[in-house]
């Protein structure tokens, strides 16, 4: 694929129209997890009807970037675009190295982080199983994971973000639900989440738990130190 095939095929994703969109917030913050592997795979999705355009960034992080978008269907969704390199590939080797489920780990960084996509994709399925209030899973392939999106006109906001707004009985309404979704988990789903914060809780109608890349299940060696 040719260099200006790729930009046009960007630019038509992020329903970008002229050059000077270049400078926008969407076209910078994608250009931080975008290659030919990334634009293969998005490429893969909307043929599939998974993904019409991204349209908005939901959050930016050292792992990965999550955009807002439409499936072809006209559906509102969440985009989870994971870097095909990291810093962190001692640590991710060492959480899939860990999990029974996982097998044959692999060294080169591109399949680590698939398979690092493909156990979240996992992980929501089985947090969904088990009445734990998620986003829906749509579907993944390499590195790129369709969600449900959760909000209205703008992403629900985290807990972190609006912690000082909730009064007392609310915050105690909160705890219980958070402790209730933990021994559900670990009880009856045999999982622990691994990163359980107020930077992973959306406030929407019921709180909505995400990133769930690091939950593993209990026959994990390190699952009571995640706990």
């Amino acid at each position: 694929m040719k260099v200006e095939d790729i930009d046009r095929k960007v630019f038509e994703l992020l329903g970008l129209h002229e050059e000077r969109e270049r400078d926008s917030e969407l076209y910078k913050v994608f250009s931080e997890v975008f290659d030919r592997t990334t634009m293969d795979t998005l490429e893969y999705l909307k043929k599939r009807g998974q993904i019409e355009v991204l349209f908005g960034v939901i959050s930016t992080g050292k792992e990965a970037n999550v955009f807002r978008g439409f499936n072809k269907k006209g559906e509102q969704i969440a985009v989870k675009i994971y870097r095909t390199y990291t810093t962190d590939f001692r640590r991710i080797w060492e959480y899939l190295a860990a999990d029974p489920r996982v097998g044959y780990v692999p060294k080169d960084i591109r399949k680590l982080v698939f398979a690092w996509t493909r156990r979240e994709f996992k992980n929501l399925q089985r947090a969904m199983k088990y009445a734990v209030r998620v986003p829906e899973p749509l579907a993944f392939r390499n590195n790129v994971l369709v969600m449900e999106f959760i909000g209205g006109e703008y992403p629900a906001p985290r807990l972190k973000d609006v912690e000082k707004a909730l009064g007392p009985e609310e915050f105690e309404e909160l705890y219980s639900y958070t402790m209730r979704v933990i021994e559900r988990l670990w009880k009856r789903g045999e999982m622990v989440h691994g990163d359980l914060s107020e930077y992973n809780i959306l406030m929407w109608d019921k709180p909505v738990i995400i990133d769930w890349s690091q939950a593993t299940i209990s026959r994990n060696r390190m699952s009571k130190t995640l706990l």
